[in-house]
């Protein structure tokens, strides 16, 4: 069966944005505490208008040698937002992901409304599935139980 990225997205509790008004320490912060590798940046009235990565904090501020705490979160957001919807096939996600040499993508719905991320780690996760399930199909084909 073919997965979708409602399929990543739909057993999620929860989904992760920051404000682009944070600091970067306080992003750094979030996404330890969350033990995430990406978020989604809101502006004040909650709409997400870019993305904040651990790698957007070691590249841009640290490498840099800025201070985390005097940056705002907005100064090193990835605004070029890449998105999909749950809709969308993860092989065609991932396919994305590596030609835009990214690892997360944000999912909105058809009005705009944000519904998570996905990472390139979790297409993968559902190619594995698919593979299973495939291979599961072809034993119960080859070997019938009677």
């Amino acid at each position: 069966m073919v997965k979708t990225v409602r399929d990543v997205i739909s057993n999620r509790k929860e989904f992760y944005s920051i404000s682009n008004q944070a600091t970067v320490a306080e992003a750094a912060r979030y996404l330890k505490e969350r033990r995430i590798r990406a978020a989604g940046v809101s502006n004040l009235s909650g709409k997400i208008i870019g993305v904040v990565s651990q790698s957007d904090i070691s590249d841009k501020v640290v490498a840099e040698n800025y201070l985390p705490s005097d940056l705002k979160v907005h100064a090193i957001a990835s605004a070029n937002i890449i998105k999909v919807t749950p809709e969308t096939e993860c092989r065609a996600a991932a396919n994305l992901m590596n030609e835009k040499n990214i690892y997360h993508l944000v999912v909105e719905d058809t009005d705009g409304t944000f519904l998570g991320m996905i990472s390139l780690r979790d297409c993968t996760t559902m190619r594995a599935e698919e593979e299973r399930e495939r291979a599961e199909m072809y034993k119960d084909y080859a070997f019938p139980r009677y």
